[in-house]
């Protein structure tokens, strides 16, 4: 072992990295990146946690990656750009998958909540290459498996978001578990990224409400500066979920009409402006990440593999949002995701050839639900895995599933004293 790696609650000692390439011969040449492949430029880190193994585990898991590596081998290649500086993924630069073995001194329960561990933690389970910011050899992807005192284990991944978004992280990690566990692939990914290129030339329509620049009068700024900021996951029970959907709802006898997502996104938008001492005429941003997949009026392959979503947008000023009854922000969340229709998605994809959203300022949330990720699917033959969220923007929040009585986990950040009042906001749900 190479590396030791310690602190108060987990030790680990690392091998050095070892490439892992497709176990056959691959297409080559390269594969264009769309607009939308282009709008997050970072590393997704992802943690699937096991609760049993045996002695084949890191055998197993290593080999059949170089077999997944065959359906998708654009993870195994690096980004160039083209002739005409657009980036594309160049797949006969085939550098691989760097892969890594560690054993922890502990149990996996020691970690405490899996969903969101501490940065800590997060850096010793996903390996993170030292390249990984030099654009050019930079690996797309990178693996651990980190066996724990108990018999279980971790496997940790760090995935490009260039070259997928959360739909097809998932449908790569269960094909590399059904091949761990000797089965074919159900989906053949599709690599054909020209099915969303933008057109020539454009068709833009607006508005465009997520690139609107926002003031911070309320000073917001100087309090993410100034305070700790803490992360935590949330739980709202079926309970809970049943009252928001009631507030979420005109007419409280038709509950069908607001879904859970709707419903719990309206509350979680109002707490954390609200949490966040906004000033009544700051405007607060809402983006929802929404997948397109099923909007298209020519959907896309089963098998698609790239960046899917889209970000309608609901703007309002904190004094609007505060004193309009919640199935009034609830109708706005409900209005912008219709909105993104398949004329929609083509105007972004154009519009995005050419514009960047920048960096998000702290009076706008992006909310992302992972409630429908199939990660339950991701046994590589050792029974199914929890999965926890790696880095999330401070200014992002995710729903994720909570097994507890068909609860939802909401993982979010804060500055110390409004993650205090959002707590307090959410415990008062019980008395709503």
């Amino acid at each position: 072992m190479e590396a030791s790696a310690k602190n108060s609650s987990l030790i680990i000692e690392r091998s050095s990295p070892t490439v892992v390439l497709p176990e056959h011969e691959t297409p080559e040449g390269s594969i264009s990146l769309t607009s939308l492949d282009q709008m997050a430029p970072m590393m997704m880190l992802y943690v699937y946690s096991f609760d049993r193994s045996d002695s084949n585990v890191v055998d197993g898991i290593k080999k059949a990656l170089a077999r997944v590596l065959v359906h998708y081998y654009p993870v195994a290649g690096r980004l160039a750009r083209n002739s005409r500086g657009k980036l594309v993924v160049d797949c006969q630069k085939k550098l691989g998958v760097p892969f890594v073995e560690a054993t922890a001194d502990c149990d996996i329960e020691n970690l405490g909540d899996k969903r969101l561990l501490d940065p800590d933690a997060l850096d010793k389970l996903v390996y993170r290459d030292p390249m990984e910011h030099i654009l050019e050899v930079a690996p797309l992807l990178t693996a651990q498996v980190t066996k724990f005192r108990c018999g279980g284990f971790i496997l940790g991944i760090a995935l490009s978001h260039y070259i997928a978004d959360g739909v097809s992280t998932m449908s790569f990690m269960n094909a590399w578990a059904e091949i761990a566990r000797g089965n074919p692939l159900s989906v053949i990914p599709c690599h054909d990224r020209t099915i969303l290129k933008s057109r020539v030339p454009p068709q833009i329509t607006g508005p465009y409400d997520e690139f609107v620049h926002i003031r911070d009068v309320s000073n917001m700024t100087a309090l993410y500066e100034e305070q700790q900021f803490v992360y935590k996951a949330l739980h709202f029970n079926a309970e809970k979920l049943a009252t928001l959907k009631r507030m979420g709802t005109k007419d409280e006898q038709v509950t069908s009409k607001c879904t859970t997502f709707v419903a719990l996104a309206a509350f979680v938008w109002r707490a954390r402006s609200i949490a966040l001492n906004m000033k009544l005429h700051q405007q607060s941003k809402l983006l929802l990440v929404v997948n397109f997949r099923s909007r298209l009026r020519t959907p896309l392959p089963d098998g698609y593999f790239g960046n899917t979503v889209v970000w309608p947008c609901c703007l309002c000023t904190k004094g609007e949002l505060i004193e309009e009854p919640i199935f009034a922000s609830a109708t706005r969340i409900k209005k912008a995701i219709e909105s993104a229709t398949d004329s929609y998605v083509q105007s972004r994809i154009d519009y995005y050839d050419n514009n960047r959203l920048g960096g998000l300022p702290v009076d706008t949330l992006v909310i992302s639900s992972w409630t429908r990720f199939e990660y339950g699917s991701t046994d590589f033959g050792w029974g199914e895995p929890r999965l926890a969220t790696g880095e999330i923007q401070r200014q992002s929040c995710l729903f994720m599933t909570d097994g507890r009585e068909k609860g939802i986990a909401v993982v979010l950040g804060l500055p110390l004293s409004a993650m205090n009042t959002f707590e307090k906001l959410v415990c008062d749900l019980n008395d709503a």
